[in-house]
């Protein structure tokens, strides 16, 4: 057996060493909206309610509630301003509403320092290398509270892409 023939055969019994693990989603939601810092608590808990009910839930209605009229977006898909936030999620929101969720299924964890809140997401992808399966990555979502409103939002959406808020229940 040659050099290059040993090379391959020895990269082809390596590769699932070299595999990346699989993200999945935190195990105690109710643990991760706790903090020792009362402010913190209740930003993590605003973030999750919002994404619950106005983002999962569809309810576009209740985002006055969470947001602030001169939210800022940073998504390159969506508006920004309150009424930008609207007329985008009205648009893609389904004619039969979803429930609202108790719990986000695919929440990794939640972060929140000073007036910012990270919650990490599961996302799965097709496999560009292996047709028919699927991997998956992590989604962040970061969100600026102040006063009890959320003021803006940053994502890794990139244009025509739609992150988990938006394609967790597609248009019907």
């Amino acid at each position: 057996m040659n050099i290059l023939t040993s090379v391959v055969a020895l990269a082809a019994a390596c590769a699932p060493v070299f595999a990346a693990l699989p993200v999945v989603p935190g195990k105690d939601q109710a643990a991760m909206l706790k903090s020792s810092d009362p402010k913190l608590a209740a930003n993590k808990k605003l973030v999750y309610d919002f994404f619950r009910v106005v983002l999962r839930g569809f309810r576009v209605d209740e985002a006055d509630k969470y947001m602030a009229v001169d939210y800022m977006q940073h998504n390159p898909n969506a508006e920004t301003g309150l009424a930008g936030f609207k007329a985008y999620f009205n648009a893609i929101k389904p004619k039969q509403l979803p429930p609202i969720p108790a719990t986000l299924t695919d929440l990794v964890a939640i972060q929140a320092e000073g007036d910012y809140v990270t919650l990490s997401f599961v996302k799965e992808y097709d496999d560009p290398s292996a047709p028919g399966k699927k991997y998956t990555t992590t989604w962040f979502d970061m969100l600026r509270v102040v006063n009890g409103k959320l003021v803006e939002h940053w994502d890794s959406a990139t244009k025509g892409a739609v992150g988990p808020a938006a394609a967790s229940v597609t248009k019907k």
